[in-house]
């Protein structure tokens, strides 16, 4: 009943609810492993109770190194929300004899979209599992929605080599949408036939804008509106030319759509999509079509990536490995690192203000922040680096000047 009232309150997110099912599961499985009721709270002693008991053993498998502290912390929040749901929802009738946790309200500082310093007032229990994260100060990666971590340029070229290899079109192109423009999965997998039907020689302007966000039936992250895709003349001319190829419409006519320019670019060998629109999820199938168990969200693409072509790769650079979503921050720092060589070291100081506008529009980033950290990602390695050496070289001179 949570899990619908969930689904009925935000259909769009629907896909959402999977962990929380997981979750709930594993509760359940811990439940009837110690053959506990789960509304059985009449015990006087609170580590008795059900949700003491399982943040223990939540803990117990965090410290024993057989749970990472995040999904820890995600499965007690998971159970908290249900509680909390059955103790404010009156129909469920459910008052617990004595108190599931206790609870105590914390001030959490966080930076506002203008970077200013904000402490947001939020409530917590002793039953709460905190995944506190640590910095690396080597780590080379982006915070991005994600810690994504951008290519080299060698390992671009071994990547995009073990792709033309592989010889799977729809896997190659849909790795050049991301390397090209920086979407994400969910905009890769949801673009459109009508996007790129009409022929490059009437496209009016390049690069070809691609409306994507609600109304579109393209993804976009927290439905994102009035953002586009800037696809280059060569990406869109590989695009347009296998979506009129005898391969692509094999698979349309194995569709309900079939032709109707409403369908996905990029479809299985069966006629699916990889990932299934946000506005797709909530039309309401038809009698005769059969139902899934769970929306398409890319799983194949991501399976792809795993067994075919990380291994692929590391026959020649055995320590190779990367994300999907490690292409959308290959692309912008591609992009950066090509307007600094077009202005020069001196000349860029004085194109940031412009550079830095470009690139969140491009990456359709809602704080300047996020931006910042492709724009300071290499000079911040630099500078780590010569710091470190620095101090190291300083350090061992008066180590052997001792000895």
């Amino acid at each position: 009943m949570w899990l619908l009232e969930r689904a009925q309150l935000k259909p769009r997110n629907i896909s959402s609810l999977g962990p929380i099912a997981q979750d709930l599961a594993a509760y359940k499985a811990f439940l009837d492993f110690l053959s506990l009721q789960w509304d059985d709270f009449s015990a006087v002693e609170k580590y008795l109770r059900p949700t003491y008991l399982y943040h223990n053993r939540l803990q117990h498998l965090v410290d024993a190194g057989e749970l990472k502290k995040s999904t820890a912390a995600r499965r007690m929040s998971t159970v908290i929300s249900f509680y909390r749901f059955l103790m404010r929802t009156t129909r469920m009738r459910f008052s617990p004899a004595n108190e599931p946790w206790v609870e105590k309200q914390v001030g959490i500082e966080y930076r506002d979209s203008k970077g200013f310093r904000q402490v947001a007032a939020v409530t917590t229990t002793d039953v709460s599992i905190k995944a506190s994260r640590r910095e690396d100060a080597w780590g080379e990666t982006i915070s991005d929605g994600g810690q994504l971590r951008p290519l080299t340029v060698p390992e671009q070229r071994v990547l995009v080599a073990a792709l033309k290899e592989l010889g799977n079109v729809e896997y190659e192109l849909m790795h050049y949408v991301a390397l090209l423009t920086g979407a994400r999965e969910m905009t890769v997998l949801t673009l459109r036939l009508r996007d790129v039907m009409c022929s490059p020689a009437l496209v009016p302007q390049w690069s070809h804008k691609i409306r994507c966000g609600p109304g579109t039936g393209v993804d976009t992250k927290r439905d994102a509106t009035n953002v586009y895709l800037s696809i280059p003349r060569a990406l869109y001319e590989m695009l347009h030319n296998y979506a009129v190829s005898a391969r692509a419409k094999r698979r349309r006519a194995k569709t309900r759509l079939g032709e109707d320019p409403e369908n996905y670019l990029f479809l299985t060998q069966h006629g699916q999509p990889y990932y299934e629109s946000k506005s797709d999820r909530t039309v309401v199938s038809s009698f005769d079509a059969p139902l899934r168990r769970s929306a398409l969200s890319g799983r194949p693409l991501r399976k792809f990536i795993k067994e075919s072509v990380i291994p692929h790769v590391r026959k020649t650079t055995p320590r190779f490995s990367y994300r999907f979503h490690d292409l959308r921050a290959t692309f912008g720092m591609n992009w950066v690192d090509y307007q600094m060589l077009q202005a020069g070291p001196e000349g860029f100081a004085n194109r940031y203000l412009w550079a830095r506008d470009q690139l969140r529009k491009l990456l359709w980033h809602r704080s300047g922040t996020t931006t910042d950290r492709y724009l300071e990602y290499r000079a911040h390695m630099k500078h780590l680096e010569l710091a470190q050496q620095g101090w190291s070289d300083h350090l061992v001179h008066l180590i052997k000047g001792v000895a």
